[in-house]
């Protein structure tokens, strides 16, 4: 006996819409969690990647950064077991716009912003271009440790071919991108929904309400450390004062000044040093993390444009089937049709084929809306609970991180003062004898 699928029975004869709907969902629920757990359970990571040795580069008409970036990896996919390319910036964009026309639905990691940061003139300035190699070393860390992402065709473009393969590559892949980018782009802009699922209402406040609190540590963060860089350059003026002032007093005060100079100095040292591991340290995740709120953000708008366009045709097939039920009681005798010298009944049975035709193939497109809303939703709760994990593991290294670059540095500074004590207090000793 054939088995009819009961979404194209509903074109035959009457049936509730909703039960077709939860039977058809039923089926892909469980087809979908049979490909997730194939797509998703992998532990064994194959791919490693490290960005380093930024390089400047003069040039007649530019200058730019390169960036070295080392592959090794043991997938059969790949002719070689290591790689080593020279990479600039712009070929970073480049992979991620890529990146995200190829799977829209996923989570690509942030890459750090194109301009300067504050206070920062010079993008050629070593500390900046050492804090954007960080960041752009995190990036392809994020990308190689991707179940999905991972075995994208142009991450492999990026990773393995040298300078004149892959500017040819880019020129090559540019025109087609510009139209797959169109499409992405169409998805994300129509987002109006019904009735977004409460997971992804929850998802997004969450996301707000992170992303605003990030954005209040990194004004602080960036507060403090332009108030860490000013007491280096005051403690830098404040010790020679005292090595200046020893010069002029005799042998019991001048060792007190020599001490407390040398002091100073090692107090300066370690302060330019807890300031540069809050450069390095402490603001590049809250950034990143702001960007990645960004990111997330996107792909949940993504995901809503798949939603809307489900909704759609959600409507339209059901319009379609009541316009179907109403025709036997409808009236055609003053249709076009009619007029033109075809019977009422002939006329409704014209119209009745046409409907069961168009029922058919919305109900064909809502389907497969269907099947791409569930694997939006599949790509984005497995990618943000990984974002979660690597949050959670990344705000605790943060915080663990500053809470002992204070120790060192306040360390340092107590050890220093304590070693002077004796000195200083010889004087007081001498008088009381």
């Amino acid at each position: 006996m054939e088995n009819v699928d009961p979404l194209t029975a509903a074109t035959n004869e009457p049936s509730d819409p909703e039960d077709e709907l939860n039977t058809y969902h039923e089926k892909v629920d469980a087809e979908e969690d049979n490909v997730k757990q194939e797509e998703w359970d992998t532990d064994a990571q194959d791919l490693f990647t490290t960005v380093d040795n930024p390089e400047k580069h003069i040039l007649a008409m530019e200058t730019y950064i390169s960036y070295r970036v080392t592959t090794k990896t043991t997938r059969s996919c790949f002719d070689n077991s290591e790689y080593m390319t020279q990479r600039r910036y712009q070929d970073f964009v480049w992979l991620r716009t890529k990146l995200e026309n190829d799977h829209p639905t996923h989570l690509i990691p942030p890459l750090p912003a194109k301009f300067v940061v504050k206070g920062m003139l010079d993008r050629f300035n070593a500390e900046f271009t050492k804090r954007r190699c960080m960041a752009l070393h995190k990036f392809l860390s994020r990308l190689s440790e991707h179940p999905v992402l991972s075995f994208n065709e142009n991450l492999k473009v990026f990773l393995t071919s040298k300078a004149h393969e892959f500017t040819a590559y880019r020129k090559q892949s540019d025109g087609i991108m510009s139209k797959v980018s169109g499409s992405v782009k169409s998805i994300a802009t129509n987002t109006r929904v019904k009735e977004r699922d409460p997971e992804f209402n929850e998802m997004l406040d969450y996301i707000t309400d992170f992303s605003e609190k990030m954005g209040v540590l990194d004004r602080i963060g960036e507060r403090l450390l332009l108030e860490k860089k000013e007491l280096t350059t005051e403690m830098k003026e404040f010790g020679p004062t005292f090595s200046m002032w020893a010069s002029g007093e005799d042998d019991t005060v001048s060792p007190i000044m020599t001490s407390i100079s040398e002091c100073l100095d090692l107090c300066t040292g370690a302060a330019e040093e807890n300031a540069k591991r809050h450069e390095l340290n402490f603001v590049p995740p809250l950034k990143e993390y702001i960007l990645y709120s960004d990111a997330v953000k996107q792909v949940l708008k993504r995901r809503d444009g798949y939603q809307a366009n489900y909704d759609r045709l959600v409507d339209e097939h059901q319009k379609r089937r009541n316009e179907k039920e109403n025709l036997p009681k409808s009236d055609q005798s003053y249709s076009i049709s009619a007029m033109m010298g075809k019977s009422p009944d002939e006329v409704k049975q014209q119209k009745e084929q046409k409907l069961n035709q168009q029922i058919e193939e919305l109900a064909e497109k809502r389907d497969k809306s269907y099947d791409e809303l569930e694997k939006a939703n599949g790509n984005l709760r497995a990618d943000k609970d990984r974002w979660t994990e690597h949050k959670i593991q990344d705000l605790a290294t943060l915080f663990a991180d500053m809470a002992q670059s204070q120790i060192t540095y306040h360390t340092e500074c107590l050890s220093a003062w304590e070693n002077i004590l004796p000195t200083m207090q010889e004087p007081s000793a001498e008088n009381q004898q």
